[in-house]
């Protein structure tokens, strides 16, 4: 994928790509207990030099086709308040969905809106057919943006996801390009 990095404005937020200066920022936002706990992939504790081996390699990750990810940051003053991503199947033009926000900016809408910022452009700007998402079924909150958002619950895998010895029930949602149109 030779497009560069984009940086997408909605409402009150940009998602642009990170920099390295935010680095000692995303460690100690993605160092949150909840966001390894309610993520796949998030490691604890989630060091500085985590954030910048990150941070590092999403350009390489976007120009190879395997995904993009960007900083969700507030518009008003540039403040980094988590990191939303697509993990792209060209073969099958989808991509699957990962976010997490800080928790002092939770319960304001900014999940949704960033979700419905990155649904927009995978949809009209990367043409994608589908966009996917999943949580832990345990994670209501996370389940709820992506509803909010438009994805359509698409059912439960029992015992998917092995997470700190427990096997973990997967809710699954996802959406097409035709009816992300007609919301």
């Amino acid at each position: 994928m030779d497009i560069p990095l984009p940086r997408l404005g909605t409402r009150r937020l940009w998602l642009s790509a990170l920099e390295m200066s935010q680095a000692e920022t995303l460690s100690r936002l993605a160092d949150e207990p909840e966001i390894a706990a309610n993520t796949a992939t998030i490691p604890s504790p989630y060091t500085v030099e985590t954030a910048q081996a990150f941070i590092a390699g999403q350009e390489e990750r976007h120009r190879s086709g395997h995904s993009l990810g960007l900083g969700i940051q507030l518009k008003h003053n540039a403040e980094l308040i988590g990191v939303i991503s697509l993990r792209f199947s060209p073969a099958h033009r989808s991509a699957h969905l990962g976010y997490w926000v800080a928790a002092h900016a939770r319960r304001q809408g900014h999940a949704v809106e960033a979700v419905t910022g990155l649904l927009e452009y995978g949809f009209n700007e990367l043409g994608l057919h589908r966009i996917a998402g999943q949580c832990f079924a345990r994670n209501s909150g996370s389940a709820r943006v992506m509803e909010k958002a438009g994805l359509r619950p698409e059912g439960c895998m029992k015992g998917a996801f092995l997470k700190h010895g427990v096997h973990e029930d997967m809710l699954l949602f996802g959406l097409l390009r035709e009816h992300w149109h007609t919301l």
